[in-house]
């Protein structure tokens, strides 16, 4: 019995060995999340906080554009991550392709407090899928010293006529074609072949006065004086703006592109609980006023302007009327994507 008793000691012994860190390990990663994010969208001071406080890790990995996380969701099944930001025309791609949970709205108890005019959209029309968590619109960066004595008018005419200044315009052949669009047709919608030849001409014609091709130094090109006028988007434009007060953001009058930032739950995700309780973590008003802080992009939650620490011209694009916002239109492919390749290159070795 003796013997039994020490025998039976030892196998406790190495088996606690063998298995306590395993069990250990298994914890760990129970108390982990894989967030698959742009790289300037998650303030690292917010994310640091809430790993302290509630002993969740965030795992952070990063991708710089959509079609770069649309193709890694789909050839791994969404497998290995649990949080993802797509913008919005890529949230309809995922749900397409199954690769997305249903939203529990019950786990979140801000959604009442969601800006109305940024739900309900065609990307996902109930909102099933996707919590929209900031925005921003693209416009023209502008340098008020420039124009104080020159003729000026809030148009995508401004980057379209020669008038003997540089510009820096978007780096993507899509987003190029649809602010020729608005420019010249004033809507966003498929193009006949006629309205792509005039948009094509306008953009062969604009290559000789561009500086730069360029989706995120146009803030570079303003603030040096190289460029009087740059597309950019709006908290581009906001960042500068706090350094350089001559740069202006405005909006051209024939409308302008939207852009929405939305949290979603991989289909393969088995950690909804943590997802949910980091979400709500990130919507909290002091979440969002420091994100704003750090990058310029609109909560999607309605909150104090003075929180937010904006000035009367970002307050009021912070709070568009339904009117104005029927001025915004989103991101779709109005031509086939090879012809987009190809008016690209031809463009670009021009």
């Amino acid at each position: 019995m003796k013997r039994f008793c020490i025998v039976l000691l030892w196998v406790a012994l190495i088996g606690s060995i063998l298995y306590f860190p395993r069990l250990q390990i298994f914890r760990l990663e129970e108390r982990t999340l894989n967030v698959f994010a742009w790289g300037d969208i998650l303030d690292p001071s917010v994310v640091a906080d809430f790993e302290r406080d509630t002993g969740i890790k965030i795992n952070l990995s990063y991708y710089s554009s959509n079609e770069e996380l649309v193709v890694k969701m789909h050839a791994t099944q969404g497998e290995g991550y649990d949080l993802i930001i797509p913008s919005d025309f890529a949230v309809s791609r995922l749900v397409q392709e199954n690769l997305l949970k249903p939203i529990d709205r019950s786990k979140l108890p801000f959604w009442s407090e969601l800006n109305p005019l940024l739900l309900g959209h065609k990307f996902d029309p109930e909102n099933r899928y996707s919590i929209p968590f900031e925005w921003e619109l693209f416009g023209l960066g502008i340098n008020s010293e420039y124009f104080k004595k020159r003729l000026f008018e809030p148009s995508w005419r401004l980057i379209f006529e020669q008038d003997g200044y540089k510009i820096s315009m978007l780096n993507e052949a899509m987003q190029a074609l649809l602010i020729g669009e608005l420019y010249l047709y004033q809507k966003v919608a498929p193009l006949t072949a006629e309205e792509f030849v005039k948009i094509k001409e306008k953009l062969f014609k604009q290559n000789s006065f561009v500086e730069a091709y360029t989706d995120f130094r146009a803030d570079y090109f303003l603030a040096t004086g190289n460029c009087p006028v740059v597309v950019a988007s709006s908290s581009y434009i906001w960042r500068t703006k706090k350094l350089f007060p001559f740069a202006q953001f405005v909006l051209p009058k024939e409308g302008t592109l939207i852009s929405i930032e939305n949290f979603c739950i991989p289909a393969s995700s088995e950690k909804q609980e943590l997802a949910y309780t980091f979400i709500n973590a990130l919507f909290s008003p002091a979440s969002l006023a420091r994100h704003f802080q750090s990058f310029g992009n609109f909560p999607a939650r309605q909150i104090s302007a003075s929180l937010l620490e904006m000035d009367p011209v970002m307050e009021r694009l912070f709070r568009p009327s339904q009117s104005q916002f029927e001025q915004y239109y989103f991101y779709e492919p109005i031509v086939p994507q090879q012809q987009v390749r190809d008016l690209w290159v031809e463009l670009k070795s021009s």
